[in-house]
């Protein structure tokens, strides 16, 4: 047998699978915590040594040990599949092994430059240093130095493998909060297999499964497996975990969405499995789910880092669509037990009981009235005072006729998020349409009538058209107000907008206006009443809203920008069809002709019309 320790590789290797993928260090800790969990240890300890010039790192497990040949045969040797070459998948105490790629031991040259390595076993102890220059150097066979002769008599009792990393490329100090907390994320062993970390000799500090969870209120909890979450899957009887919501959105952003776990390691991370990433409730999630199974699958699923299954694969994607329904009916269950949880709070502190005030109400009305509660109890950003407020405007209101067909339509036109905002807004009008309901019912039928001849006329759009849709914005929509004097290109995007082919007179955006909480940006662009729309106004319009989104929405606070093009009719192009499908999909840019607008109005104003034409044949 020889005496000589033998690293067997391509030179390529080092770069592409160590420093490369193992940039990190909480991963390359992982990855040692990783090997000393198949090597049976009970515990492992991380001493972190950052003292004027000195900057390094020893790990110290007590588990197994290696023998000089086991060094030579089995931890030098890259991409070695221990599980499948031992046909082993569990180690002699009967913890299921993690390790299987064979390339963890790569993971430290990320980090530093000069690996030496102690391991004792069977009363023998083998100590030898690798250095990562002369790794790259050689030819692909590389001999570590041995710093003791081979099997050196130790003492019989001792047993376990000391790594120290020399030469850390690191230039900041070590935080070993953070990377207690770091490493807690990547492992649910802590409570099998104990970790502690120091710093100069100073008193430790232990890595447990909760720290992960640490500063997160927890509010609601799930708990598998469950099988109203999926019993279709062939394996939800084999997902196990939690998953939870918490009171206020996360703050620590890795924490955000479900983490997967195979063998007490994490597999990917936090995420929410191709479900767009624009609900509200994603900020409120997080848990870990135990899937095991995956380790039994024929192909190897994980990817080399454990960052991320590879999810292009038959059985990965069976396991997707079961993530995405899970997080579904779970966001689904969390704002039907918020709402109750809020409804408790503002009866508790507002005295406003819903459930015996909904009681009373026929069963169609409480039914809307749920259409229109519910929103408001469920959405996260509006506190018990402002719920308390919009619920008791909304319970005052309710037995006139009027105030529940606008909350009908609205309730049949929004987004559930949207329906608090439009009910502040109608609470604004409809105190002065109650006072002078005959007077408005008179102005608005007029303003319609005045309207459709517009229309009929073909009126230039400035300055007529203009300047009526900006006095009488209801016409456009009853959800947009806050209307602002329009802006010309020379005065906001002259300078910085692309589109250099406009004429000049083309250069303007009509006018801006807001939603009822400022949130949204609404460009408006009016084209003449026989103006027909076409692929070229559409874009321009997508170009306006993507060039002010840019520049102009993060001075004025605005999370979205919103176009509207206004004319007489759309073209019959099949490409214009494609845009205006796809930007209405987005809400990025509407597209709307006068008659739409118009038999808008007349339907949200028919009970005026209606009065009108009744006054008419009784005269």
């Amino acid at each position: 047998m020889s005496d000589t320790l033998l690293l067997r590789f391509d030179p390529n290797t080092i770069e592409h699978l160590g420093i490369s993928l193992y940039s990190k260090l909480p991963s390359v800790l992982s990855e040692l915590i990783s090997n000393s969990w198949d090597a049976d240890s009970e515990k492992a300890i991380i001493n972190f040594t950052d003292k004027k010039e000195i900057k390094e790192i020893e790990y110290i497990d007590f588990g197994e040990g290696m023998t000089f040949s086991e060094l030579n045969e089995k931890y030098l040797v890259i991409g070695r599949n221990r599980r499948a070459e031992e046909n082993k998948q569990t180690s002699k105490k009967g913890r299921k092994v993690i390790g299987k790629k064979g390339l963890g031991k790569l993971s430290v040259f990320g980090i530093c430059d000069i690996i030496e390595v102690i391991s004792i076993k069977d009363g023998f102890k083998n100590h030898f240093k690798m250095n990562l220059e002369d790794i790259k150097n050689s030819k692909g066979n590389y001999s570590p130095e041995l710093l003791l002769p081979k099997d050196t008599i130790a003492n019989s009792e001792e047993k376990g493998t000391r790594i120290i990393l020399k030469q850390i490329r690191r230039k900041s100090g070590f935080d070993l909060n953070s990377i207690a907390v770091n490493l807690s994320k990547k492992f649910l062993i802590f409570d099998k297999m104990s970790v502690e970390l120091s710093l100069n000799g100073n008193t430790p500090i232990a890595v447990i499964n909760e720290l992960k969870f640490n500063g997160l209120n927890v509010q609601f909890k799930w708990d598998f497996p469950d099988e109203k979450y999926g019993k279709n899957y062939e394996f939800w009887n084999l997902v196990f975990g939690s998953i939870f919501t918490t009171e206020t959105p996360i703050k620590d952003t890795e924490m955000s969405g479900i983490y997967l776990t195979s063998r007490g390691k994490i597999v990917n991370n936090a995420s929410f499995y191709g479900l767009r990433d624009n609900d509200n409730f994603h900020t409120y999630v997080t848990g870990y789910l135990e899937i095991d199974f995956i380790d039994e699958f024929k192909e190897d699923v994980i990817s080399t880092d454990r960052h991320s299954l590879i999810w292009e694969n038959d059985k990965t994607k069976e396991l997707q669509n079961y993530l995405q329904l899970v997080i579904k009916k779970i966001g689904s269950e969390w704002r039907v037990n918020r709402g109750k949880s809020k409804k408790e709070i503002v009866k508790k502190e507002k005295g406003i009981d819903v459930d015996e005030w909904q009681k009373k109400l026929p069963t169609y009305e409480r039914d809307l009235s749920d259409k229109i509660i519910l929103p408001i109890l469920e959405n996260p950003n509006i506190d018990i005072e402002e719920s308390g407020d919009i619920i008791g405007n909304v319970i005052d209101k309710f037995d006139n006729k009027i105030f529940k067909d606008y909350a009908s339509k609205i309730a049949d036109i929004s987004k559930p998020e949207q329906i608090p905002s439009l009910l502040r807004l109608m609470e604004e009008w409809k105190t002065i349409e109650a006072k002078q309901y005959s007077d408005l019912a008179l102005s608005r039928i007029s303003v319609i009538e005045k309207f459709e001849e517009y229309i009929n006329t073909d009126t230039k759009e400035v300055p007529t058209l203009h300047n009526f849709l900006k006095k009488f914005s209801w016409l456009l929509d009853p959800r947009i107000l806050e209307f602002k004097d329009e802006v010309k290109y020379s005065d906001l995007l002259k300078t910085h907008f692309p589109e250099s082919t406009l004429e000049e007179k083309n250069r303007r955006i009509d006018f801006l206006c807001s939603n009822a909480l400022g949130e949204i940006l609404y460009v408006i662009e009016i084209k003449r009443s026989l103006y027909n729309i076409d692929e070229k106004s559409i874009e321009q319009a997508y170009h306006y809203g993507a060039f002010l989104k840019e520049k102009y929405a993060s001075e004025s606070g605005f999370s979205k920008v919103v176009c509207y093009v206004v004319g007489g009719s759309k073209s019959g192009d099949y490409m214009f069809k494609r845009k205006e499908s796809t930007y209405s999909e987005t809400g990025e840019v509407f597209v709307k002709t006068y008659i739409e607008l118009l038999e808008q109005s007349k339907e949200y104003h028919k009970e005026f019309l209606e009065i009108k034409k009744m006054n008419s044949s009784n005269s």
